[in-house]
């Protein structure tokens, strides 16, 4: 990805509007562009100050009963006239996106309680967001507890996998990965990240499994498996 590929996906970035493989393509080039770093803190910095001084309104009723019965049942149609709210009036496209997610058609939804489990896959590609993805997944676990979880580590994001490594505090890793992996969430590692940064395999604590390529393992489970994504 070059860098006008890049400025043209940071918004979608941002947002956090981009699937897996966009999101993972673009903190790729983020890692070696100093320039479009620096565009991608000026984009954060602009989106912190909207939430912090934006002012929000609650929804009347008449509303969401409108936004039900016409985009209800669009389908993809239907989601892109909800996504063009987001050029004109962000504020409020932000209500309507959560309508949209929160009054589905539930007649469309499965019935086997199965079936209705979450799946979530969780990507972790900076080593110092790692002790606010454990929490965070510990706080996911708790509100749903039958959620089946997958944490792919690369890039940056694998140090907390590795031997002996420590959070901020000092205290070590390993313990809280393994009462999360005694939960159920299963840890796993880039092998292109540990190839090119040249870390030892020896080196992953026994918790995490390696496989081939972070970015592949995620589009993966997106696409076969049904898992939805999300970025820690």
């Amino acid at each position: 990805m070059n860098c006008r590929d890049a400025v043209r996906l940071l918004n979608g970035y941002v947002d956090a509007e981009l699937d897996a493989a966009g999101a993972l393509a673009v903190e790729d080039h983020l890692q070696a562009c100093a320039r479009c770093r620096a565009h991608h803190a000026s984009l954060r910095a602009v989106q912190t100050a909207v939430r912090r001084n934006a002012e929000f309104h609650s929804a009347p009723a008449a509303l969401r009963e409108r936004l039900q019965a016409r985009y209800g049942h669009g389908g993809a149609r239907g989601a892109a006239k909800l996504r063009s709210w987001f050029v004109a009036a962000p504020g409020l496209a932000a209500l309507l996106l959560a309508l949209w997610l929160g009054f589905g058609n539930i007649a469309d939804r499965p019935n086997d309680p199965a079936q209705m489990r979450a799946k979530v896959v969780f990507q972790i590609s900076q080593s110092g967001s790692a002790s606010t993805a454990l929490r965070n997944l510990a706080n996911h676990l708790e509100a749903s507890p039958d959620a089946t979880v997958v944490v792919v580590a690369h890039n940056d994001g694998v140090d907390f996998l590795l031997s002996g490594a420590r959070d901020e505090s000092g205290q070590l890793f390993e313990p809280a990965v393994m009462k999360l992996k005694s939960r159920g969430v299963d840890f796993r590692v880039c092998g292109n990240t540990l190839t090119r940064r040249r870390i030892d395999t020896a080196r992953i604590i026994p918790a995490a499994t390696l496989v081939p390529s972070g970015v592949a393992e995620i589009s993966r489970l997106q696409t076969r498996e049904g898992y939805a994504y999300l970025r820690l």
